[in-house]
């Protein structure tokens, strides 16, 4: 699009009556039992109801049950069963038919279900029987991988084609594994995770391309993990829950996001009730867990059904609390690309292009303050008096101690607190562990001395920091102290206010100057720490660490933000 109908565009949206509800935060919500309790299920979506297929409730028991969950009512009902007990099997749709596919006894036998006709017809059976076997539909096709016959890890990949009741051999998956989960992403399969019996748990992913009928190495999922689940939501895929052995309580919450397009993972937050072998399906963009078993063993089976509902990504593109002219200049320089940084609409991951939709979801917030769930505390030193300093997004309030003066009239951002480079600084509790996922930091600053740091953790490191230099650098690191630091070239010290940050979104690390990008590097984790929050000294507040100058609007975010 050109600058004449981008500038348009964005007269006609500024002028128009727009009404869209703001985003929510992403949460987990507890909702009907399924009837039958029971793990080594799958979970397949018809028409928008999901049905949950075979599986067992407890050790040696297999069942045919088949139950019908529609979102929309939060209800169940029952349906035919399958004419073969199944546990630990695949299951895909082609043209709203289902098929189940292999499982636990070393099965090779295929039904095929019609959810309108509600019957079930035996197909063509999978050549290599197997337990364990994963599958996905590609192309009108349906791909069974991995799995095990007897002790016998596989890495055989057979399509099937329902429509000639045919099966065909394609290249094995370059890793052989058992309890592989896979997915597929405009036309890629995904085989994530699994393992070759245990202990050996893998995080590997290998993506396979039908059309060339090959396989290529992906980032590996951040946790190894076994008897998980995974779905896809607008082109991401979601990785949660199982267990990293089998045979002892490492039944797992967490869920991690994959995004193939940029062939990286970020933490999401974690399901409630910890389980294996459970089944995962995505309905209108919320995700539903369901079954699994909560503890070691395999006799404590569960009937929990969680629903997931993600968090758009807020259109304060620079977390500076408002949604104003940086934020639409930002949106406008990314326009006709596929920028996922400013990608917003249709919630919540937007649709690989940055268009009209997405300026009509901004300009709804137009000059508004964003009350982002991801702001998890706030300063902003706004006080004229005492010796608190309020977080106005949570609950750390911040303690002033030593030499500061609060300045009501004299921020960047209305007040600011001065610190005299002796002793004074705020102590707050502790906010997150770096360790937990992506987050960022972004404050307010004036003056400063090399040595000094503006924000850090106690018994840990400093977050942000002048270098010898005066220039602005980190810390944060995965091995500590001893790792390497993130140095910018971009001074900081010159008595003007400027605006710095950093930003860790799972992989990388990121530091910014009045909005601007001054380093970079990869990072696959930081350096655990539950220490109290320091702003205006080092992370041991010894002399030489405390600042002297101005510190304005501090922000923490559990999110990477991009300015």
């Amino acid at each position: 699009m050109n600058t004449l109908n981008i500038f348009r565009v964005l007269i006609a949206v500024l002028f128009s009556a727009v009404s869209i509800c703001q985003a929510v935060e992403g949460t987990w919500t507890r909702k009907s039992n399924m009837p039958t309790a029971r793990s080594g299920l799958c979970a397949i979506v018809v028409d928008g109801k999901i049905y949950s297929i075979g599986g067992g409730p407890s050790t040696g028991v297999v069942v045919r049950t088949v139950e019908q969950y529609d979102p929309a009512t939060d209800m169940w009902i029952r349906k035919a069963d399958t004419q073969i007990p199944r546990c630990f099997f695949g299951a895909s749709t082609v043209n709203e038919k289902i098929y189940v596919i292999g499982g636990f006894g070393n099965l090779a036998s295929v039904e095929e279900y019609d959810p309108t006709l509600d019957t079930w017809t035996m197909k063509a059976s999978m050549p290599t029987a197997r337990a364990h076997v994963a599958t996905a539909s590609v192309g009108g096709k349906i791909y069974a991988v991995g799995g095990g016959s007897s002790e016998v890890i596989l890495g055989a990949l057979e399509e099937y084609d329902p429509a000639s009741d045919t099966w065909t051999r394609r290249s094995d998956m370059p890793t052989a594994r058992v309890q592989v989960s896979c997915s597929t992403v405009d036309g890629i399969l995904y085989a994530i995770g699994g393992g070759r019996y245990y202990p050996q748990v893998l995080s590997t992913v290998e993506a396979y391309d039908p059309v060339s009928d090959t396989w290529t190495t992906k980032a590996p999922m951040p946790t190894a993990r076994v008897f998980f689940s995974t779905c896809v939501v607008n082109g991401k895929i979601f990785a949660i829950g199982g267990c990293r052995d089998p045979y002892n309580s490492s039944e797992l919450s967490n869920v991690e996001m994959y995004d193939p397009a940029t062939d990286t993972w970020t933490i999401m937050d974690d399901m409630p009730t910890a389980r294996k072998a459970l089944a995962t399906a995505s309905v209108n963009g919320k995700i539903y867990a369901i079954g699994g078993q909560p503890v070691a063993g395999w006799d404590a089976t569960l009937s929990t059904v969680e629903e997931y509902q993600l968090t758009p990504q807020p259109p304060d593109f620079n977390g500076d609390g408002l949604v104003n002219i940086k934020d639409l200049l930002r949106l406008v320089g990314s326009w006709d690309q596929d920028d996922q940084t400013v990608d917003i609409a249709p919630p919540p991951f937007g649709d690989g292009i940055v268009d009209a939709l997405d300026l009509e979801l901004l300009m709804s917030y137009w000059e508004q303050e964003i009350d982002d769930p991801t702001l998890i505390a706030h300063w902003a030193l706004d006080e004229t008096e005492g010796a608190v300093a309020y977080d106005g997004a949570g609950v750390n309030d911040a303690f002033v101690l030593g030499g500061t003066t609060w300045l009501p009239s004299g921020g960047q951002v209305d007040g600011a607190l001065q610190l005299d480079g002796i002793d004074g600084c705020a102590v707050a509790g502790p906010v997150l562990n770096p360790t937990d996922g992506p987050f960022s930091v972004f404050a307010w600053i004036n003056g400063g001395l090399p040595g000094q740091a503006i924000i850090s953790q106690q018994g840990a490191v400093d977050w942000l920091i002048v270098d010898v230099d005066g220039n602005l650098m980190t810390e944060l690191m995965a091995t500590g102290r001893s790792g390497n630091h993130l140095q910018s070239e971009m001074a900081i010290i010159d008595g003007a206010w400027h605006r710095i940050g950093f930003a860790w979104d799972g992989f990388n690390r990121a530091l910014y100057v009045d909005d601007i990008l001054v380093a970079e590097d990869t990072q696959d984790g930081l350096q655990g720490s539950i220490g109290d929050v320091n702003i205006g000294c080092g992370f041991n507040s010894e002399t030489g660490t405390f600042w002297s100058g101005l510190i304005d609007d501090i922000r923490i975010y559990n999110r990477a933000v991009s300015p």
